[in-house]
């Protein structure tokens, strides 16, 4: 069989097994309480990423919560928030750094970029075929172009390029990290964080210390001068707070894990389907797509279920101290 063939075949099934598969859904055995939506924006959400959102009339809502009055396009996608500028990558691969509303760096690549940062005059991304880049905005020098290899889907969770003093860490498309040298756009290594065929996107990564940490959707990832460690499981998305390190899994459990990978706690939430996490002071504040917010402490004991007024069934988005829905926002206290 090729592979084409075996891509179609693969997809067909996927397809299929979706289709006679009854989803079950989380319900509580009992609610605390309940709270409504009491802020509102000035828009609906248009487009999620890590990092940010954009609104249906341009404007751009920040982790922070702060929203800057901008006319992007309905296409625009915002991939964050670096020293003061923002990061805007339309479909059809034009770039755009802006300060406020005015263009600090513009560029048009082969095809969108689906993930970057800045940090002084550089400029490290990633396109949606697998290439990652770094620029030199202000001689508008092309330091590094290189094409790692096919992916297959792009999730909207897509981590960041990180910097690193003299080097810059990149995500992949296809489950990989590249490690780039800053001053000369080397390669100096890649890893490999997982090796699926499809959806294998980096969702996750960050820096701690002398530790690196990625995910994909099926591995959690752990370098550190000792070595490697590996953590598997059907991943949603990751949060590291307070020393611990939070794996939210697909069928509902949350697992914690110490910096070492080592499993210390877990609670499961039977099918919860989770839509973002806020971490404040000694609270966890978790959501679920079916329209409840679980309020725990960091051991993830003492669980509070909450019901919101109204299911996630639109777009969402966690900032850092408030949950965004559709054009409701949830403050948390």
């Amino acid at each position: 069989m090729n592979y084409k063939a075996y891509i179609l075949l693969s997809l067909t099934l996927f397809i299929l097994v979706g289709c006679y598969t009854k989803r079950e859904y989380y319900k509580p055995e009992s609610v605390s309480s309940n709270i409504e939506f009491t802020g509102s924006l000035s828009s609906a959400i248009q487009q999620t990423s890590k990092y940010g959102a954009v609104l249906k009339n341009g404007s751009v809502l920040l982790k922070s919560g702060k929203i800057i009055e901008l006319n992007l396009l309905k296409d625009d996608n915002f991939l964050g928030e670096y020293q003061d500028k923002l990061l805007v990558a339309n479909i059809d691969g034009s770039f755009k750094v802006l300060v406020d509303s005015d263009e600090y760096y513009t560029n048009k690549f082969n095809t969108r970029i689906v993930s970057a940062s800045i940090n002084d005059n550089h400029l490290a991304a990633l396109s949606a075929d697998n290439t990652i880049y770094l620029i030199d905005m202000i001689s508008d020098t092309i330091l590094l172009e290189y094409n790692i290899g096919i992916a297959y889907a792009i999730d909207a969770k897509m981590a960041n390029p990180i910097f690193l003093n003299s080097i810059i860490v990149y995500p992949t498309l296809d489950g990989k990290i590249m490690i780039v040298d800053r001053a000369n756009g080397r390669i100096l290594r890649d890893a490999v964080v997982s090796s699926e065929p499809f959806f294998n996107n980096i969702i996750f990564l960050d820096l701690l210390g002398d530790k690196m940490f990625a995910a994909s959707a099926t591995k959690f990832m752990a370098i550190d001068p000792n070595g490697v460690k590996y953590y598997d499981g059907q991943i949603k998305d990751v949060l590291i707070y307070s020393g611990k390190i939070y794996i939210f899994l697909k069928d509902g459990v949350v697992e914690i894990l110490d910096l070492e990978l080592n499993k210390i706690g877990s609670q499961n939430f039977k099918f919860a389907i989770f839509a973002g996490a806020i971490p404040q002071d000694d609270k966890l504040y978790i959501f679920e797509k079916t329209g409840y917010m679980f309020i725990t402490d960091l051991n993830l004991q003492n669980t509070q279920v909450i019901e919101l007024d109204s299911e996630i069934s639109k777009k969402s988005f966690t900032g850092a101290d408030a949950f965004y829905y559709d054009n409701e926002i949830l403050k948390l206290k």
